[in-house]
């Protein structure tokens, strides 16, 4: 069995991989945004703890994990996106999860400011495995 031959398979399971790891992350954040606008001040007791609800704030950052989420959406079949679009989220993620470990502290009640933080992480680290796993098949 040839090399050519042998990479398919793993090539054809990167990818598979690739499309389901945007498709969740798409449709996850869309979810959020909708659960952002449908109830702001709900979302960040439930989620965030940091303090007094703003509505009309919470609303304007569902419309970044709205857009982000229906970017990722599309990236899935429009395969030219997909390196552009998770590095994005890499670097949204870094700062994301840095704003938080330095509000880590003030969350109410505590445990919600380093359990933000290591999800918040979790997921930086999926979009990261994604942007390298996305790079390596357009480098195929």
């Amino acid at each position: 069995m040839s090399t050519t031959t042998a990479a398919r398979p793993a090539r054809a399971h990167r990818e598979t991989a690739i499309r389901v790891g945007l498709a969740v992350l798409g449709a996850s954040s869309l979810m959020t945004a909708l659960v952002m606008v449908a109830d702001p001040s709900g979302f960040l007791d439930e989620v965030g703890g940091f303090g007094a609800a703003n509505d009309h704030l919470v609303r304007d950052m569902a419309t970044w994990s709205a857009a982000y989420g229906a970017t990722l959406l599309i990236a899935v079949s429009l395969v030219s996106w997909r390196v552009p679009v998770l590095a994005v989220g890499v670097i949204q993620g870094v700062l994301h999860v840095a704003n938080h470990l330095a509000d880590a502290g003030i969350a109410s009640p505590g445990w919600k400011g380093l359990g933000n933080v290591v999800a918040l992480a979790a997921l930086t680290l999926v979009t990261a495995w994604l942007l390298v796993a996305a790079r390596r098949e357009e480098q195929a």
